[in-house]
């Protein structure tokens, strides 16, 4: 047998008692920071004819995914793409927390076959990164060659795999713009990186700062992990650049902090 439990009191008469006691009032919460935009100059020697010599950016307000901020790794990454398009030419290239969705943009201007530009599917999130596509890539959009998903690390994959051009073949580049800080997600990371990849000759980029320095180990944790049989990787350290620190007040070494 089922039973209820009822105060006795008429539902239209607890309503009205009730009243707005749960609706927030107006202010309760501050307001969501406006976005702001920046211009990314591309260096002069490696634009080519009628494309873009500027990329101007929606960066939303702040937010709990750090998408609010240009990364170092990022630019460093525009511009090795920049410098070297046969990284990208021809080739499918999927970007994970893209943010800003800046390498993605290069990628699909230095003459990707396709790019897909993914990050968490926050609304607001993707609104910026759809903004920043079709404003300094209109016609890339419009011909399919650029795609914004929302996409969680780890997930199912089928929206992701769904917007290549077709399905001969998955995609052979993937960036990871200073990403490795999000310890607990380097599994699905990985996961992700291992379904999307394709795997004849597929490359995963990993650029990154260790902004925090007593974490460099577990941000190196990355590597071990990317290695084991669950995930069969290899990989090789490339190359060192160094960048003003993103933090520049914060304690620990500030050369492993602009490197």
């Amino acid at each position: 047998m089922k039973t209820t439990a009822t105060s006795g009191i008429p539902d239209d008469v607890l309503d009205d008692a009730l009243g707005d006691m749960f609706e927030e009032p107006a202010g309760f919460r501050p307001p969501t920071p406006e976005g702001t935009y920046e211009d990314y100059e591309r260096d002069p020697l490696h634009v080519l004819p009628d494309t873009p010599s500027t990329i101007n950016l929606h960066l939303i307000g702040r937010h709990s995914l750090w998408a609010h901020r240009i990364w170092n790794a990022g630019v460093v990454l525009a511009r090795h793409l920049d410098a070297d398009k046969a990284l990208v030419a021809n080739k499918r290239v999927l970007e994970l927390g893209c943010a800003a969705a800046l390498p993605s943009l290069i990628s699909a201007i230095a003459g990707a076959e396709f790019v897909a530009a993914t990050d968490y599917p926050d609304p607001h999130l993707i609104k910026s990164i759809n903004r920043n596509c079709t404003v300094n890539a209109q016609t890339l959009v419009d011909q399919g060659k650029l795609k914004v998903v929302g996409y969680q690390w780890g997930e199912d994959l089928e929206e992701v795999m769904a917007a290549l051009p077709d399905q001969t073949r998955k995609y052979d580049v993937i960036f990871l713009a200073d990403l490795i800080f999000n310890h607990t997600q380097h599994r699905n990371l990985l996961k992700t990186c291992k379904g999307a990849l394709e795997p004849n000759g597929g490359a995963v980029y990993v650029y990154f700062t260790s902004h925090v320095v007593k974490w460099v180990d577990r941000d190196m944790k990355f590597f071990e992990i990317c290695v084991e049989e669950e995930f069969g990787f290899q990989f090789e350290k490339f190359a060192e650049v160094r960048a003003s620190a993103m933090f520049p007040d914060d304690v620990g070494d500030i050369a492993v902090r602009e490197t």
